[in-house]
């Protein structure tokens, strides 16, 4: 068996990339994910390189987050299923755009996202957020049908819906 490689001490994730990543858990667990090919002495150099801002993500990072009971998910699930189409079909149709789909998934790392054809998917843990919070991720995901990246442009169109999207973000559980 291939022993596991580690930069420092953190776990390497070999993955279909082209740079060197870090992730920062909640937890503060660290993960240095790298291109399959790229040498462990390149990411060993970036990992040295970004101490100092490993050092303020872990101590910055939240608390992990608490496993939901099989019920408590379904409860969620079911929840999301009645809430989110609804407010994305009106925000959908104050904004001019038209997902292909919407469909809940139960994401723990990301709570929404947009595919290039335009279908939305929403994490059922972002039912444990308030309204307002779960409203901007709405939002967030319809402005990526205009804009698929987060360029400034995107930024401008969140802030043109959502003047406080900042504070709504902060919201987030």
């Amino acid at each position: 068996m291939k022993k596991p490689e580690t930069i420092l001490g953190y776990p390497v994730i070999r993955c279909d990339r082209k740079t060197v990543g870090i992730r920062v858990k909640p937890g503060g667990l660290v993960e240095i994910r790298m291109p399959k090919r790229l040498p462990l002495s390149y990411g060993e150099a970036f990992v040295k390189e970004k101490a100092d801002w490993i050092k303020k993500a872990v101590e910055n990072s939240p608390p992990p987050k608490e496993e939901l009971s099989k019920e408590e998910q379904k409860r969620l699930r079911m929840l999301a299923k009645e809430l989110l189409p609804p407010l994305t079909e009106a925000w959908a149709s104050r904004m001019g755009v038209r997902p292909a789909g919407i469909r809940i998934t139960s994401a723990k790392t990301r709570y929404g996202s947009c595919s290039a054809k335009g279908n939305l998917c929403f994490s059922l843990y972002l039912m444990r957020s308030p309204a307002e919070a779960v409203e901007y991720v709405v939002v967030h995901e319809l402005c990526h049908l205009k804009h698929l990246n987060h360029s400034k442009a995107f930024w401008e169109e969140v802030a043109r819906c959502l003047p406080d999207y900042n504070e709504r973000k902060k919201k987030l559980i």
